[in-house]
């Protein structure tokens, strides 16, 4: 495990914005949510709030994308994302087949 002054060497570290002059959390803070981790799920989380109008504060023990979310490879594969047409083209069973997890794929949509 690396410390809060280390990173594994990667694109992401090498280009990151290092700024740290984020303040720390003293004392009581009242908000409408709290989001516990800076990576793509957590920053995501805390700017559709913060668009829709509540006071959200972040918590990050290192910096934004310190763990997984700064070392993946930076693929997004959405597989087929409008199954219905290969179901209509080859069956009902080409989803599975090509393996595309039906569930999957819906439940990707759906977010």
């Amino acid at each position: 495990m690396h410390g809060a002054g280390e990173h594994t060497a990667s694109y992401y570290a090498a280009t990151a914005n290092v700024a740290t002059d984020f303040p720390r959390l003293e004392g009581d803070r009242h908000c409408d949510v709290v989001v516990v981790g800076g990576g793509f799920t957590g920053v995501s989380a805390m700017l559709h709030l913060v668009e829709r109008g509540y006071d959200v504060i972040l918590l990050e023990a290192n910096r934004v994308a310190w763990g997984a979310s700064g070392r993946n490879g930076g693929q997004l594969i959405d597989g087929f994302v409008e199954e219905d047409k290969i179901e209509k083209r080859r069956g009902a069973d080409a989803p599975r087949r090509q393996g595309t997890g039906r569930r999957g794929g819906r439940g990707v949509r759906a977010v």
